[in-house]
């Protein structure tokens, strides 16, 4: 195999592992994913999600809705804290990493766990 054969191999293996984590069988983002900042760990399935203290474990501190995007998810949700609606577009940034935009407030970015 020419080293140009290699790179194309290897590019295409890095194309198909990062579809894999974007598409497939299912919702690619049901499950758990955790805010890098250890903050919260959000449990998304169906969509609809809720996001909770990792501190604490028990404590809501949202409850919201997701829907896909082409690239990505747009969430909306209710901070339980401040009794707010808030919404957000995440983009995968990399297999199993999201990172948000709100419409107000720091970006954030989240890992599946598991």
């Amino acid at each position: 195999m020419t080293s140009i054969a290699k790179v194309r191999f290897g590019a295409a293996l890095m194309a198909g592992a990062l579809l894999a984590g974007c598409v497939g069988a299912g919702d690619p983002v049901t499950g758990s994913w955790a805010s890098v900042d250890g903050v919260f760990v959000a449990t998304f399935d169906n969509g609809a999600f809720q996001s909770r203290l990792t501190s604490t474990g028990d404590t809501v501190v949202a409850d919201g809705r997701y829907r896909a995007t082409s690239n990505g998810y747009n969430l909306s949700w209710t901070s339980i804290a401040a009794n707010e609606q808030r919404s957000a577009r995440c983009l995968f940034t990399a297999v199993g990493e999201l990172t948000c935009t709100p419409s107000a407030g720091a970006p954030f970015t989240m890992r599946k766990v598991g």
